[in-house]
């Protein structure tokens, strides 16, 4: 479990558990009766806020179906949330009620084992408005598993090609904060915002991805407030739940008329 808070961008926590930690083969047969009622989002996933012009999002993608319905949520007066590995998606709110409640995000994941009685299956991330982020990956998640975190940015996956594949998703997240070129700029700086996230994804896939492949995928993008509203109002969520090339689709959906709601 490693977490990070407003301290210096450029220092990253690392954390990782190797293919001789654990099984690489696929997610690991389920040890009790009960675990046959989960799903594995086995995947890699990415959260991140942009302060200065009030968005937070996240992006994941996966060789599961429809991963992003069970591994990202977006709570625009809180923070953003990722439970994945074999997921507990009710992780997901208790980490953003943790958050509610006062805690930081280092103490929010390490509430998990309070929450769940097989924490060591389970693989979480959450980032607050304040910018400090924590992530917590299981001693039974499949490997390679692990996180980073730094202010404002963490990313997290399981069932990885290798550390590489979070480390290129950091790389083309802090590249593709620099000027768009003229002819693929986007509309507004939401829309912008939101396909960073899915360019993190796309470098993540190009340095190997989820080893089973590719499924599905998903964006979601809030504009920050006090406001608290159920279901949360998202600017951008776009998903693609099984597809050939999810992380392509996401990129044109992105395009298209009507992605991204207009400010109210």
């Amino acid at each position: 479990m490693h977490q990070h808070g407003p301290p210096p961008q450029n220092r990253t926590s690392v954390a990782g558990r190797s293919k001789q930690d654990c099984n690489i083969g696929g997610p690991a047969a389920p040890p009790s009766a009960a675990r046959r009622d989960q799903e594995p989002a086995l995947t890699f996933t990415i959260l991140a806020l942009d302060r200065q012009a009030g968005l937070l999002g996240g992006a994941t993608a996966s060789r599961s179906l429809a991963a992003a319905n069970a591994v990202l949520a977006v709570a625009p007066h809180l923070g953003a949330a990722a439970s994945q590995a074999w997921t507990n998606r009710r992780l997901r709110g208790r980490l953003l009620g943790a958050l509610a409640a006062g805690d930081e995000p280092a103490r929010a994941v390490e509430r998990v084992p309070e929450w769940d009685p097989e924490p060591e299956l389970r693989q979480v991330a959450v980032l607050a408005l304040d910018g400090r982020a924590a992530h917590r990956t299981g001693t039974d998640c499949t490997a390679w598993a692990g996180g980073r975190a730094r202010t404002d940015l963490v990313v997290v996956g399981n069932l990885l090609a290798g550390p590489q594949v979070l480390d290129a998703m950091v790389e083309a997240w802090d590249a593709s904060g620099a000027a768009w070129p003229e002819a693929v700029a986007p509309v507004d700086v939401t829309e912008g915002f939101a396909r960073r996230l899915v360019a993190a994804l796309r470098a993540g896939e190009e340095a190997g991805g989820d080893l089973r492949g590719r499924q599905s995928a998903g964006v979601a993008v809030a504009r920050t407030g006090d406001e608290r509203l159920w279901p949360p109002q998202l600017a951008v969520d776009l998903r693609c739940d099984d597809g050939p090339d999810p992380i392509e689709e996401l990129d044109r959906l992105l395009r298209l008329p009507g992605a991204v709601v207009p400010a109210v």
